[in-house]
């Protein structure tokens, strides 16, 4: 499997539009590496929001706004630290 840093919320955007719909596979590295946090994300580009499946739990968090992912959610501060990955297969 191979990983690919997302820097920011836009690259986060192009990397959820480019896989024809579907959720998209990412990782959280968490512990400074001891662990980590599996995630699937959606963006929907027509009203700016994301869908999170949290894999641990199979949780579900619809209709994120940009404000969202930096107050609900630990994405935006994984990616300011450069922890947060695309998951390729």
């Amino acid at each position: 499997m191979q990983y690919k840093s997302i820097q920011s919320i836009q690259e986060l955007k192009v990397s959820c539009l480019s896989q024809q719909g579907d959720y998209v596979h990412f990782r959280m590295v968490l512990a400074g590496g001891l662990a980590y946090s599996s995630k699937r994300i959606l963006y929907d580009s027509g009203d700016n929001t994301f869908s999170i499946i949290n894999e641990i739990d199979e949780s579900y968090q619809d209709n994120l706004t940009e404000d969202d992912l930096k107050n609900k959610t630990m994405i935006v501060e994984a990616i300011e630290k450069k922890a947060f990955f695309e998951s390729r297969i």
